[in-house]
């Protein structure tokens, strides 16, 4: 089946102490009939400690600077393209 999948996956609970650590990944799927990609991510963390669980996101810091990367690639490109000088032949 053609298509993109996000699929989130819990790990094993890790004890530490009194608290249990429960990590979450995320793996986003695309797969085609001859080719596919797939990128696996750290999503949260979830902790549980004396009766309450809350969960903790993490930021992947990698992914915001290849965006902020490819924004700064995008505009130099559009600024060199749009400042070249038009020559015209006489």
């Amino acid at each position: 089946m053609p298509g993109i999948k996000i699929k989130t996956h819990m790990s094993a609970p890790i004890d530490a102490g009194e608290i249990t650590l429960l990590p979450i990944s995320q793996s986003i799927h695309w797969i085609e009939k001859k080719f596919g990609l797939v990128w696996n991510r750290p999503y949260a963390i979830r902790v549980e400690h004396n009766q309450s669980t809350y969960q903790l996101p993490i930021r992947d810091m990698t992914r915001v600077y290849l965006i902020l990367l490819w924004g700064l690639t995008a505009i130099f490109s559009l600024v060199f393209v749009s400042a070249k000088p038009n020559r015209r032949s006489k």
